[in-house]
């Protein structure tokens, strides 16, 4: 038989196919980023609300933004007001604590409320970059790593480090809110899981918008944060935010193969598959015309006659009116003959 194109069966179709796919989240397709560093380009103004930070200096090709931090409070504690001195009831860590509840929460929330249902006023924010993941960050593959401060707010010598994770690996801990599923931030690795014997409540998790929230009391009691939460006052003094970057930064440097920040994301595609059936006596010669010869289109060759021999490379996918809508190429061209059939899958994803 030598025509060109041929229906597909209902059987031939299996639609609503579903698969996850997991990358590393971070540029260059790096599962870990090693040294991190904020940008001299970020005015003194926008560090007042949050720090952009980068894989590199922010100055060099390849610089990209991978994440974001910054602190909030639910009174506008830790900040200065106004713009250097000028009191214009500008509270930078009152609006982000109010941005990330109107993002996150339920209406009827007005605190975040952590896995021992303590609630707190203040909290330090990681977000990550939009453009770094594609539907969502995936669960049970990240870990962030904390070193602890001192008052001034620089690293303890030795460096010590505490590890956090989610704690998904446990289906009953999945929570549902405006901000998607959720999770709690618990101490552990990647290697070794939940840490038993630590039940401090360290944050909340929101893979479908890469964010994490971490509680600002934990991260005082257990890594020394020594958080600045006096009354706002004219003068910008107070960098809670800066505290953040030394802590995550100083882990980091302290060993980046073990304290990278270790990250991946992932969606589900969505498939459908066609099956391509192309019987022993289906498509055993072609339309092109190299394999005729003369205007009557006599084949070629005698030996064409009894045993013709094409080279399947491509299928196309058409509607009823013979409109092309999809090609699928071989990644090499498949002998087709009377004595030999073959089935071809294509997968469309969307």
């Amino acid at each position: 038989m030598s025509f060109s194109f041929k229906e597909f069966s209902p059987d031939s179709i299996s639609t609503n196919q579903r698969e996850l796919v997991t990358a590393p989240l971070w540029s260059n397709s790096q599962t870990a980023l090693t040294a991190v560093f904020t940008s001299s380009a970020q005015s003194s103004n926008e560090k007042r609300y949050f720090y952009e930070v980068y894989n590199s200096q922010s100055n060099l090709q390849g610089a990209e933004s991978q994440f974001s931090i910054a602190f909030g409070h639910i009174n506008g504690s830790g900040s200065g007001t106004g713009s250097y001195g000028q009191n214009l009831l500008d509270y930078p860590t009152k609006a982000i604590y109010s941005q990330y509840k109107q993002l996150l929460l339920n209406a009827s929330e007005t605190l975040f409320k952590f896995s021992n249902d303590e609630t707190t006023d203040y909290i330090y924010v990681i977000n990550i970059n939009r453009s770094r993941y594609k539907d969502r960050m995936d669960t049970s593959t990240w870990q962030l790593n904390l070193a602890k401060l001192t008052s001034p707010g620089t690293l303890e010598s030795p460096t010590s480090v505490i590890s956090l994770i989610d704690d998904s690996g446990n289906s009953s801990t999945e929570l549902a809110s405006q901000g998607g599923r959720v999770y709690n931030v618990v101490s552990g690795s990647i290697a070794n899981g939940v840490k038993t014997g630590d039940a401090t409540p360290y944050g909340l998790f929101y893979p479908d918008y890469g964010v994490i929230v971490l509680n600002g009391k934990a991260l005082d009691a257990s890594a020394s944060f020594y958080t600045e939460n006096n009354p706002s006052n004219g003068v910008y003094t107070q960098d809670n935010t800066k505290r953040f970057f030394t802590s995550i930064s100083g882990a980091i440097a302290s060993n980046p193969s073990s304290f990278g920040f270790k990250a991946n994301t992932s969606e589900i595609l969505h498939s459908t598959y066609y099956f391509a059936r192309l019987q022993n006596n289906e498509f055993n010669y072609s339309s092109n015309p190299t394999f005729y010869s003369g205007s009557s289109n006599v084949l070629k060759w005698p030996s064409m006659y009894e045993n013709p021999r094409t080279y399947v490379t491509t299928v196309g996918l058409y509607d009823d009116s013979q409109n092309l809508l999809a090609v699928a190429k071989l990644n090499k061209s498949v002998a087709k003959t009377f004595d030999k059939e073959l089935v071809i899958k294509i997968k469309i994803d969307y």
